[in-house]
């Protein structure tokens, strides 16, 4: 089974991941990992790289970062020099939860493709859902 690992500022990735589980139940092999102030990088890469070879039992880590640039990416990116994984950039619960429902049986690079799908998936203007619906329950009123 693939390991799970995401890292975030703060305590987004434990978030997320309490959130998940309250729609898939208690996950193996998935570690959080939060950036706090008080944390000096070199130890949060520690704890980064502790995971990865934690996690990875031979089926290959699918790592989460929350944006592009910060210090758990740059951390995640440095770690990629010493441990081949596929990480991505600007997590959300759509894809943690495609992860850990669809991680059994698949290899890595297949989760890490069905995840890709999930997170192409543009936001869901609910307002304009709402409009779209109040319409079109008018004009089927008029008829």
């Amino acid at each position: 089974m693939t390991g799970i690992l995401i890292a975030t500022h703060g305590d987004f990735a434990a978030g997320i991941l309490s959130a998940v589980e309250l729609i898939a139940g208690k996950q193996e092999k998935v570690e959080t990992i939060g950036l706090h102030h008080e944390d000096g990088i070199e130890e949060f890469e520690e704890r980064v790289n502790k995971a990865l070879d934690d996690l990875d039992e031979g089926d290959g880590v699918l790592v989460f970062v929350d944006i592009l640039g910060g210090t758990p990416s740059n951390v995640i990116f440095r770690s990629l020099s010493r441990k081949r994984f596929k990480a991505i950039a600007g997590v959300n619960m759509a894809m943690i939860v495609q992860a850990v429902m669809m991680r059994e049986g698949m290899t890595e690079e297949e989760l890490y493709e069905n995840v890709l799908e999930v997170a192409k998936q543009p936001p869901i203007l609910l307002h304009e859902m709402y409009e779209e619906m109040i319409t079109e329950n008018t004009e089927e009123d008029e008829i």
